[in-house]
């Protein structure tokens, strides 16, 4: 007779099959897609050591009457920098005696390395003045600045006026390192020496600019003696 097969070794080789199915190789999981890393903002370029100083080159002072402007001649130091709002602090002196103080008409911005001869105006205060001391202060030392104006020199005229101690105009074109808009404020300084280069006196005038790329300035001036060279800087907002 043939053998009845056990229900328990039946069920035992379908065990076998279903396990022998599931041994295959399972369902992988999705690859993620690579994620693009960000592109870095660019740093800013570090600017190497600077000279944050506005120093004095020369001072001088022009008298008539009871009127004296004292002067002096300041320099950025700074090579990355601008000077931004730079005053400079007068005092008067006479016989070994202060006479008075103030500061210079209005504040200036200084392009790195930019030369100008500022002045103020003394009256009674400072009358028959002799000699002058003059400190600065900075506001700020922005890396990006505005238009600047580089001091050329400039035409001495007396007519009529008192041509040696006393007064007269600076007549020069100002010509910006960029374009100044119509109704900015620019004052303009200048300066007059004598053939060794000391300080005579000087003045300053405050325009407002017009259309157009150059402004003619007309500065009076007052001197202790009759000049040799003059000059006209100037300066405006930033």
């Amino acid at each position: 007779m043939p053998r009845t097969r056990s229900p328990l070794l039946w069920l035992a080789g379908v065990a076998m099959v279903l396990v022998s199915a599931c041994s295959g190789t399972g369902a992988r999981s999705p690859t993620p897609s690579p994620t693009s890393a960000a592109t870095p903002s660019p740093s800013p370029t570090a600017l190497p050591p600077d000279t944050l100083s506005v120093g004095v080159l020369g001072v001088g002072v022009g008298t008539f009457d009871l009127a004296a402007i004292p002067v002096a001649r300041i320099k950025n130091d700074a090579k990355y920098h601008g000077a931004a709002a730079v005053v400079v602090h007068f005092v008067t002196h006479r016989a070994g005696h202060t006479l008075g103080s103030l500061d210079s008409e209005a504040a200036v911005n200084l392009a790195p390395g930019e030369t100008l001869s500022v002045s103020g105006d003394c009256t009674d205060a400072c009358n028959g003045a002799t000699s002058i001391d003059a400190t600065v202060t900075v506001g700020s030392w922005p890396t990006s600045i505005g238009p600047t104006f580089p001091t050329l020199s400039a035409a001495y005229s007396c007519q009529p006026c008192q041509s040696a101690h006393g007064y007269g105009n600076v007549k020069g074109t100002l010509t910006p390192s960029d374009p100044v808009s119509a109704g900015v404020a620019v004052i303009s300084y200048a300066v007059c020496e004598n053939a060794a280069g000391v300080i005579l006196g000087g003045g300053y005038e405050e325009a407002v600019w017009q259309a157009g790329s150059t402004l003619s300035a007309d500065v009076p001036v007052v001197l202790n003696a009759a000049p040799a060279t003059c000059a006209i800087g100037a300066s405006t907002g930033w």
